[in-house]
This record gives structure tokens, sequence and C-alpha cells, in this order.
């Protein structure tokens, strides 16, 4: 999912922001948006499984979630002037899941901190199926 979401972003009018493909944090654990403003990373996909129905048999129905959160920091004291129309371009890429997944449900959460002067903003996509 994260190369999906790469290319959404992509084909987004992001304005000022720009568009990374190197993870969120270098080999240092440091974090690079909190280095570069205005450039949006796309982390790693992180997978959860959890029982949904253990039978008696060898049947058993399982969750499957691929969760991929994307990161970006702006200057908290001048915020960009389309930062709400950029949240919500990103937040639609919760629908960009490929049919071929079967996902039966598509979630985004949305996150803000601030980091000294930074307004951090961290968007979690969460893709789930049943089977």
């Amino acid at each position: 999912m994260r190369d999906e979401l790469i290319t959404y972003i992509k084909g987004l009018n992001l304005g000022r922001c720009t568009l990374s493909e190197e993870y969120p944090r270098n080999e240092s654990a440091q974090e690079l948006y909190l280095k570069n403003q205005r450039k949006i990373y796309v982390d790693a996909e992180q997978y959860t499984e959890e029982p949904l129905i253990n039978t008696l048999g060898s049947l058993s129905i399982h969750s499957k979630t691929v969760s991929v959160t994307v990161y970006f920091s702006v200057d908290g004291k001048t915020v960009p002037n389309n930062y709400e129309a950029l949240i919500d371009l990103l937040r639609a890429g919760k629908d960009i899941a490929p049919a071929t997944q079967g996902f039966q449900t598509r979630q985004v959460n949305v996150e803000t901190s601030y980091e000294q002067d930074l307004l951090v903003t961290e968007i979690e996509f969460q893709y789930t199926n049943v089977n």
C-alpha cells in the first residue's frame, strides 16, 4: 500500500509541499519530516492480524490490517493557506486501495502535534480485510 499511496500523492497538487520517496526516518532514527518542513514522507507498511472467529475445528476467520502513516511538518506560526485542503486531499487516499486486495474497510486517522515551532501532521491509513 505504500507504493500505491506514493503514486496517489504524486498526482496531487501539493502546493508548496513536495513528496519524498524516502522513509520518514534516517539510519540514526532521526525524523526527517522534522528536519525538512513541507516535505511529505510515507512510512513502511505495518501489518496486524486479529482472530475474529475461532472454531473447535481448523476453521478460523481473521481480520488482517495494513497500516501506512504519512508524515509532514509545517511552520506552526505561519501555517500555509492550503493546509486544510492538503489534509483533505491526503485523507482521500483511503479510497485508493486496489480492488484485487479485497479490503472490506478503509479508515484514515489524522493527528497533529507541535514539536517546538513545527506543526506535525500524521495521517494513518488502515486497510482491513477478513479471511
